[in-house]
């Protein structure tokens, strides 16, 4: 299957999405801030051309976004307050 990476990633988002409404909020909220660094660390150790669908520009604009948005993320779903 050549579209592994992106089918890794879209299958950690469905699941920390069905966290989110089924179990935990926070933990579904890392859950996906953990998707979006995997797919930072899949772009960052697969070639151009094996990372498939996980390239969208350059490489270093895809690390960049992907990891500052994934830390991001993951800050938010730690320091907002339960409920």
């Amino acid at each position: 299957m050549r579209n592994w990476p992106m089918a890794s990633v879209y299958s950690v988002v469905v699941l920390s999405l069905a966290v989110v409404v089924w179990v935990d909020f926070r933990t579904g909220a890392v859950l996906l801030a953990a998707g979006v660094l995997w797919a930072a660390l899949l772009r960052w150790r697969l070639s151009d051309e094996a990372a498939g669908l996980l390239r969208v520009r350059r490489r270093r604009i895809d690390l960049t976004v992907l990891t500052l948005l994934g830390s991001a993320m993951l800050v938010l779903a730690l320091v907002v307050p339960h409920h």
